[in-house]
C-alpha cells in the first residue's frame, strides 16, 4: 500500500483539487481534519470527490494494507506566510513528526523567503523521497505565484518586464478570494477596506497594476469578477498572464511514480 503524505499551504487548493479530479479510483484521499480544510472541502464537495477526514493521530489506523495508493492531505494555515522562519519551523516539524509513517512526502510550498530550499537534503535521513514543488528545469518555484507561470523563467519575466519604478501586484483565483487576508498578512495594511490608506501603501511601495494570472481552473467562481473589482478599488491596470498548472500536476505525478514505481 503505498502512501504519500502531501504538506501543503492552503493557497494551492485549486491545484489539490485538479489533481484529485484527474485521479482515478485506485487512489484514496485521506484529509486531515483541521480549522484550514473548509475551502478545499467545499470545492472537492461541489466536483463530487470522495475523500475521509481524519485526525492525524489515526493516520496510522486508516491505512488499509489492499489500498493501491493513498494520499494524506494535511493543509497548513495561511498566517505561516507572513513570518518565513515560523512558516519553516511548522513545515518542518509537521514533517518530523509524522513523515516516517508514509513511503513519500511531498510539500507544496516553495522557497518562501528562502526558508525551505534545502528541505529534501535535510530529511534525507528518513530514508524516503522527500520533495518540494520544482519547474521543469529543476528550480524550486518561489512562491504559490511562482508556480502558477508555471516555470520559473516566465515568473521572472513577468516580474522584471516592468517599466522601471511600476510594480503588479499578481493574482491567482486563490489570492484574489483571498486578498484582504492576504494584505493584512503581508503587513501592507492592517485594514483592506480603508480603500485611500491602502492605495496610499501601494503607491509608496510602487505598485500600479494588478496582474491576473489565469491558471484555467474554475474552482473560484467569483476570479474575473474579484480582479475587475481589485483594480477598480486602487485604480490599478489590469495586466493578463496565462498561467499554468504543470508545477503542481508534474511534481505529484512525478513522486507518486517514484513511490509506487
Amino acid at each position: 500500500m503505498p502512501s504519500l503524505y502531501l504538506v501543503s499551504c492552503r493557497m494551492f487548493e485549486d491545484e489539490l483539487v485538479n489533481i484529485f479530479e484527474g485521479e482515478d479510483e485506485n487512489t484514496r484521499l485521506l484529509l486531515i481534519e483541521n480549522e484550514n480544510i473548509e475551502g478545499i472541502e467545499k470545492k472537492l464537495n461541489e466536483v463530487s470527490l470522495d475523500y475521509e477526514k481524519i485526525s492525524i493521530e489515526d493516520v496510522d489506523s486508516k491505512l488499509d494494507p489492499t489500498d493501491k495508493f493513498v494520499v494524506v492531505l494535511h493543509l497548513l494555515e495561511f498566517a505561516l506566510d507572513a513570518d518565513p522562519d515560523l512558516l519553516k519551523e511548522k513545515v518542518y516539524m509537521t514533517i518530523e513528526e509524522n513523515g516516517e509513517r508514509f513511503d513519500g512526502v511531498l510539500v507544496f510550498y516553495g522557497l518562501c523567503g528562502n526558508v525551505l530550499g534545502t528541505i529534501e537534503s535535510d530529511f534525507a535521513h528518513l530514508g524516503i523521497p522527500v520533495r518540494i514543488l520544482k519547474d521543469a528545469e529543476g528550480n524550486i518555484v518561489d512562491d504559490c505565484i511562482c508556480a502558477a507561470f508555471g516555470n520559473r523563467s516566465a515568473y521572472v519575466e513577468a516580474m522584471s518586464g516592468e517599466e522601471r519604478g511600476t510594480g503588479t501586484y499578481f493574482l491567482t483565483p486563490m489570492q484574489a478570494a483571498n486578498w484582504k487576508e492576504m494584505l493584512v498578512l503581508a503587513k501592507l495594511t492592517p485594514d483592506p477596506d480603508n480603500i485611500e490608506m491602502t492605495k496610499m501603501v501601494f503607491d509608496y511601495s510602487g505598485y500600479k497594476n494588478v496582474g491576473k494570472v489565469d491558471t484555467g481552473l474554475c474552482y473560484e467562481k467569483k476570479f474575473d469578477e474579484t480582479v475587475d473589482d481589485f483594480a477598480s478599488r486602487f485604480d490599478f491596470e489590469k495586466k493578463l498572464f496565462e498561467g499554468s498548472t504543470k508545477v503542481a500536476d508534474q511534481c505529484y505525478h512525478s513522486i507518486k511514480k517514484e513511490i509506487i514505481g
